[in-house]
């Protein structure tokens, strides 16, 4: 059985009710300065943060982290919508505000364990969100795309690589158009936190996706559930029952 922390207040209160038969069977509300002087097992414990500044909670996760091995941890959304055949990952919108090439590349690593993890794909496919599929050397977001492709080309063949603008991801419309022989990919990775948080919010206020965040990049830290403090009770309920597979 694990406990579920809930680190600031709480806009819609969860309790053991809704999330005992995910196998939590305690909730807390707790302070950040309780939860940076808890005491508490990894193993049985979910963190999942509530009315709080995602960097008030995260200077206390980057602690942890490093108490726990290190490792590099990045935001990945789950997203759902029941037009869609199944979820996608976005990262990352969260944590990371101008990645490097090699932070996107762990940023993609840290994507592809947690769609494994989730059972979305073994083998996820992967898009690196561009303007437009032409490589240019005015956009950063398709110089990087481009050396990513080749770089998981040559470690992971197995992975599926495309560089793509956002309607050509979801749209057969869009896709029809452009003469674009692609399907919906498992990850989407943003070139910063801006294209990312803006397409986030962008998901969430007009089309009514269904949210689960994670901190991910490190096994030995226990779930950590970041998703925005507008989300709804039932996003944050899905997030919990995701992490306790």
């Amino acid at each position: 059985m694990k406990t579920l922390l809930v680190v600031g207040e709480q806009k819609d209160y969860i309790n053991p009710n809704d999330v005992a038969a995910f196998g939590v069977n305690t909730v807390r509300d707790i302070t950040k300065d309780e939860f940076a002087a808890l005491d508490f097992n990894p193993a049985d414990t979910i963190i999942i943060k509530g009315i709080i500044e995602t960097a008030d909670l995260m200077r206390i996760v980057l602690q942890l982290n490093k108490n726990l091995g290190g490792g590099f941890l990045s935001h990945c959304g789950v997203f759902r919508h029941p037009t869609l055949p199944r979820p996608f990952i976005l990262t990352d919108a969260a944590l990371n505000i101008a990645p490097t090439l090699e932070d996107k590349k762990h940023i993609t690593q840290n994507a592809i364990n947690l769609a494994r993890r989730l059972k979305l794909s073994d083998n996820p496919s992967v898009n690196f969100l561009t303007p437009s599929g032409i490589i240019s050397p005015k956009i950063k977001s398709s110089t990087d795309a481009d050396a990513l492709e080749k770089y998981f080309a040559e470690i992971s063949p197995e992975i599926r690589t495309t560089h793509f603008a956002f309607d050509v991801c979801f749209s057969e419309n869009s896709r029809n158009v452009k003469k674009v022989q692609s399907a919906q990919p498992d990850i989407l990775i943003c070139d910063n936190i801006d294209q990312g948080n803006s397409t986030w919010k962008a998901l969430t206020i007009f089309n009514g996706f269904s949210i689960a965040g994670f901190v991910v990049g490190n096994p030995a830290l226990p779930p950590v559930l970041l998703n925005s403090r507008g989300d709804s009770k039932s996003d944050k309920i899905w997030a919990i029952e995701l992490a306790c597979k």
